[in-house]
């Protein structure tokens, strides 16, 4: 072992520096982790389908305890981290550091292959069968101009091209979307970091304008919607409330803490996916500082966001209405007769306080960009976890190369836009994929790393020490975190596993989702055998590597 160690030249790691730039300001990791939360779509999916399923609950008192809870258990626990340990790869560094080897590889692969193989081919999807007619729809319906919804229905037809039948306006424009973002990221942080500045002008104004809507023309919603009702003969505000109830509705009939903790899921879509910027810790500027910021901050500013949404959407129309309308769009639609697959989401209601085209298409570009700006955040953190590994010499050396011109991993972001377009074509041909449900593997990897921080201030003592060493009545901050992310995670878990409306809903126990989610994880185990004796038949012994913090 002597001899195999010099023949390395005692290097436990690959290289001694990534070649990427600490480039990321606050700013730029702030709105990445507010882009990974997506309060537009988060809040969409609530208004229409928490109360219709749990009347009972309060969605305001669910958004301030599961925005408080987050912020202060799982991402208390990742700031502390990449505050410590500011390195590309985040979680997989964390736990294989702190943890062990093995869950660290097992957590840092399961959510790479997920964002590889599955988000970047499946935003494109979504953002152009889902947010893009949506918006089309909206215009038109708003404006009475059918050319809109033409365009979004021609954008979904499927036509044949050198005998292939499929979506092919769908997989064109996606592919050139993966393309765009994949020339932004490869050219280097600075061209991105500030296009992204000015999607989330658009984005960030779109839902403000939406709640400035609600705020002072909330009022006048029911004659808004009857005047669109009459016009395409569905349901009169009024007629709302009782068909519901004629269908099986049961109106709220007072608070229920239950059905308000059974909203949490809801509320996790928007302020549980915070921790994007962890991953590309290595490019973040003042990370001992920036990374509270960008992430419990983030949380925080989300989540009270969401609870102004919830607030002036409620007082505008009653949240008797909210559960009502969105009971009928989930299981009787026809009823309320709206064009084209559109559904009674608060971005069309609020539309239709305006007959002119302008306040529906900033509102649906915003809607739009909030759906798209998801592939470059699973290309960033992808590759990132690319680059550790290969950093650890657990896989190929080329995956995690960076160039020198460029200071960015081109080969894996190439790779991931070869392997996203795949995704988006398989989701094309086979759009029961799109059920694939990645939330039980991302729990799971966050009850992980609240585990890693219970135990980091004791297993690396100086580490933890290195970034403040906080404590509450003498106790670690990141332990008391860590226990709190274990307690609430491992909840939230048995919500999805046993709750059947839930389960059904988000389909994380369907057969599909268990099948890759079990899969990934049987890949990565065989994967870190052969990775381990591979490297001690070439005279590495990878775990001096697992024993250091990896250089920057």
């Amino acid at each position: 072992m002597e001899k195999a160690s010099s023949a390395i030249e005692g290097k436990m790691f690959l290289r001694n520096a990534t070649g990427l730039r600490r480039e990321v300001s606050l700013l730029d990791a702030f709105i990445m982790n507010t882009f990974g939360m997506n309060i537009a779509v988060g809040a969409v999916f609530l208004f229409l389908q928490a109360p219709a399923f749990f009347p009972n609950g309060n969605m305001l008192v669910a958004v301030i305890i599961g925005t408080l809870v987050m912020a202060f258990t799982l991402l208390w626990v990742y700031s502390t981290f990449a505050a410590a340990m500011p390195r590309s790869g985040g979680d997989y560094v964390y736990v294989s550091r702190a943890l062990h080897p093995f869950f660290g590889w097992l957590l840092g692969w399961s959510q790479g292959m997920w964002l590889i193989f599955f988000w970047i081919g499946f935003n494109a999807w979504f953002a152009l069968t889902f947010a893009v007619p949506i918006a089309l729809t909206t215009i038109g319906a708003v404006t009475g101009q059918s050319g809109w919804i033409d365009f979004s229905n021609n954008l979904l037809a499927s036509f044949s091209i050198l005998g292939i039948t499929t979506q092919w306006w769908v997989l064109i424009i996606g592919l050139l979307i993966n393309i765009g973002f994949a020339v932004l990221l490869i050219l280097g942080g600075q061209s991105f970091w500030r296009w992204q500045k000015v999607f989330f002008l658009f984005a960030g104004g779109s839902i403000i304008l939406a709640f400035l809507l609600l705020l002072f023309g909330g009022g006048r919603i029911p004659g808004a919607w009857d005047s669109f009702a009459i016009q395409h003969k569905g349901l009169m505000f009024n007629q709302i409330i009782p068909a519901a109830v004629k269908n099986g509705y049961t109106l709220p009939g007072g608070f229920s803490l239950a059905d308000t903790l059974l909203m949490l899921p809801w509320v996790f879509f928007v302020v549980g996916y915070a921790q994007g910027s962890a991953q590309i810790g290595g490019e973040v500027k003042h990370a001992a500082r920036s990374q509270y910021f960008a992430m419990v901050g983030g949380v925080l500013l989300n989540g009270a966001m969401l609870a102004l949404l919830v607030i002036v959407f409620t007082q505008a129309v009653g949240i008797d209405w909210i559960g009502s309308v969105g009971y009928l769009s989930i299981n009787n639609p026809a009823l309320l007769n709206l064009p084209g697959t559109l559904s009674p989401s608060y971005n069309f209601i609020v539309s239709l306080l305006t007959g002119n085209v302008l306040v529906p298409l900033i509102i649906g570009i915003g809607f739009v960009f909030w759906a798209l700006l998801g592939t470059p955040l699973s290309e960033l953190q992808a590759t990132r976890y690319m680059l550790a590994w290969a950093v650890d010499r657990m896989v190929p050396a080329p995956i995690g190369d960076v160039s020198e011109r460029f200071h960015s991993p081109v080969k894996a972001i190439v790779f991931c836009t070869v392997t996203g377009t795949l995704a988006l074509i398989a989701l094309l041909a086979f759009p029961q994929a799109s059920l694939l449900g990645a939330l039980l593997a991302q729990i799971a990897a966050f009850i992980l790393v609240s585990i890693a921080g219970i135990v980091f201030p004791f297993r690396l003592r100086h580490v933890w020490e290195s970034a403040g060493g906080h404590r509450l009545f003498g106790i670690p901050t990141v332990t008391l975190a860590g226990i709190g992310g274990v307690i609430v995670l491992g909840s939230l878990m048995l919500m999805f596993i046993f709750n059947s409306t839930i389960n059904t809903n988000f389909g994380v126990t369907a057969r599909l989702s268990l099948s890759f989610m079990i899969g990934v994880i049987v890949v990565g185990i065989i994967w870190y055998i052969a990775a381990y004796f591979l490297n001690r038949n070439q005279g590495v012994d990878i775990s001096l590597a697992y024993r250091e913090i990896p250089p920057e």
